[in-house]
């Protein structure tokens, strides 16, 4: 393989040095390293030496220099055959031996048949003596080492085999692993982590030269990542859910999530996507009283278009004959709006953003046999916007999720005619309070009644009324008096 890495040809070190006081060039590889470690924001005291930074500084000329200075009984045409194979082969391993300056250890390490494939070297606890191949046999060339240079060949190695992520991969990542995750900015302190019942979630900055997944964005962009971390340690659970996510992922739809890629620390799985400025229940309430301009409406209407088509594309999802899906929990926190400046996954986005159904982690995917209805005791989702069928303790389908989603649509005219509070306005409207068996509060779109000693499920009238009360609104135009007939008349149908 053929050098193909910048600045090969041109280090200030190729130059001869006539100042006594300049610095060898284990020195100076070693000082530029050090500057270039970046901190891990996830482990204190940690660090990642970049990748692109390594490519610049790792150079066959420097490599050279660093093995001509040491040992000058080599001849340069065999210290230029070791840099070629170390910059070939073992450009990781050198960078960590020039970290702690012993870069010249290249050339008997290389003679051992130790290279990047061989990294991390590993230590064990109760020997002092040497550093150990993955399958236990002792690294011959380290055996003069004081135990301090073993010790922090152990540390540094992490720093610079700091992990790459590539689009759609799963890694499975060693406990000491350093994760190229860097600090948030100074205005990003609002960002905190987020605990549900499955799993927790919170933003990192993860480095530019340490990910593959937009290769598009420029170099000083360090992305936000969303990285949902699981409770369970399912390991077939997990999996099914991946390859749902990424099978979803490919049809690159821009109204659902796209899942980057997956990764496991010990029994703990992750999952990585991008990060979201607010969710929706966050923006109505950011957006307080939209301007009621074209803009506004038609993106309003393309929004909820791009929710139902996401909405099919996943009902209707086969893994050959095996598999169908429903969501299961669509509500505004599972639908995230991104920003158009935070969009790298779209070609081409609109000014205003777009929203992104997420959190499939609620969902299932059926057999043929079972995709139409499944028992309602296996759902673990949002009371308010919720079929009648759960409260009825009947099977569900996958219409749960059209019930949820008129819910939706009803909010959303409801902000965009009048605002975010009327969006509370609205519950309060029709909320209520029960006492069949205990006294409690509920919010739903639907009621319960009892006729000739047979339960019943009822569009709730306060529902009825208040898209009345919509359709009298002086903006309702007549596409939004079809999208509210719709909504009442296609989307809140109670299955009989």
């Amino acid at each position: 393989m053929s050098s193909t890495r910048p600045n090969s040809s041109r280090s200030s070190l190729d130059n001869s040095q006539v100042d006594d006081t300049a610095p060898t060039p284990a020195e100076w590889l070693k000082e530029r390293l050090e500057n270039a470690r970046v901190e891990c924001a996830l482990l204190p005291h940690s660090f990642i030496v970049p990748r692109d930074v390594q490519e610049d500084l790792i150079t066959e000329s420097r490599i050279t220099n660093v093995i001509r200075a040491h040992s000058s009984n080599i001849s340069e045409d065999r210290a230029k055959a070791y840099a070629k194979k170390t910059y070939q082969y073992a450009p990781h391993l050198f960078a960590t031996l020039a970290f702690i300056k012993r870069g010249a250890d290249i050339c008997a390490l290389l003679d051992e048949g130790i290279t990047d494939e061989t990294l991390p070297l590993v230590r064990k606890q109760d020997d002092r003596s040497a550093l150990y191949r993955k399958d236990g046999t002792p690294i011959k060339a380290m055996k003069t080492w004081q135990w301090k240079h073993l010790e922090k060949f152990d540390r540094v190695q992490w720093w610079i085999i700091s992990h790459v992520f590539n689009y759609g991969e799963h890694y499975r990542l060693d406990e000491k692993t350093i994760l190229p995750f860097i600090p948030l900015g100074a205005n990003e302190g609002t960002l905190v982590k987020k605990q549900g019942g499955y799993s927790e979630l919170y933003p990192v900055r993860i480095h530019s030269a340490h990910h593959k997944f937009w290769p598009n964005i420029r170099q000083d962009n360090k992305p936000l990542v969303a990285v949902k971390a699981l409770f369970s340690s399912d390991r077939r659970e997990f999996e099914r859910e991946s390859e749902i996510l990424y099978a979803l992922g490919c049809k690159d739809h821009p109204h659902l999530i796209k899942l980057l890629a997956t990764y496991e620390i010990g029994n703990n799985f992750h999952l990585m996507f991008p990060y979201a400025n607010a969710n929706l229940r966050k923006y109505w309430e950011d957006h307080a009283t939209p301007s009621f301009d074209a803009n506004t409406v038609l993106w309003s209407l393309q929004q909820m278009s791009g929710f139902a088509s996401g909405l099919s594309l996943l009902h209707n999802y086969k893994n050959g004959e095996q598999w169908w899906g429903r969501h299961g929990d669509i509500k505004p926190e599972n639908i995230l709006w991104f920003a158009q400046d935070q969009s790298y996954f779209l070609s081409d986005c609109d000014p205003m953003g777009v929203l992104q159904i997420a959190d499939f982690g609620l969902g299932r995917f059926h057999s043929r046999e079972s995709r139409s209805r499944v028992k309602v005791d296996t759902l673990f989702s949002s009371l308010t916007y919720e079929p009648p069928e759960c409260k009825m303790g009947l099977p569900v389908s996958r219409a749960y999720d059209i019930w949820s989603l008129g819910c939706i649509y009803l909010e959303f005219i409801t902000w965009l005619l009048q605002g975010s509070k009327a969006i509370d306005d609205f519950a309060d409207y029709r909320g209520r309070y029960t006492t069949d068996t205990e006294i409690y509060y509920d919010d739903n779109f639907f009621t319960i009644v009892m006729e000739e000693g047979v339960q019943r499920a009822t569009t709730r009238e306060e529902v009825i009324d208040w898209s009345d009360k919509l359709h009298a609104n002086h903006n309702c135009s007549q596409l939004i008096h079809d999208l509210l007939d719709f909504t009442i008349s296609g989307l809140l149908v109670v299955e009989t």
